[in-house]
């Protein structure tokens, strides 16, 4: 696989061979802001993930867990 070819079967722009190589620099910068962008996706569903250790299910009261899901039921 060419360079590029990946890139390009994403929907990225693929820099053509008959770009001015002085300003690559533009290319460059662009690149790194679509990775920078792809982090921040990631992060920001990683935020959404529920901690499966802050469910808590009990017949009585737990101690206090900030950011729990307490689900209580009567035995």
């Amino acid at each position: 696989m060419a360079n590029g070819d990946a890139a390009g079967a994403k929907g990225w722009d693929v820099v053509p061979l008959t770009d001015d190589v002085k300003v690559g620099y533009d290319e460059i910068n662009y690149s790194r802001d679509l990775v920078a962008a792809e982090q921040d996706a990631r992060i920001a569903a990683d935020a959404l993930k529920l901690n499966a250790s802050k469910i808590i299910i009990s017949s009585t009261t737990p101690a206090v867990v900030n950011g729990a899901l307490l689900f209580k039921y009567s035995a």
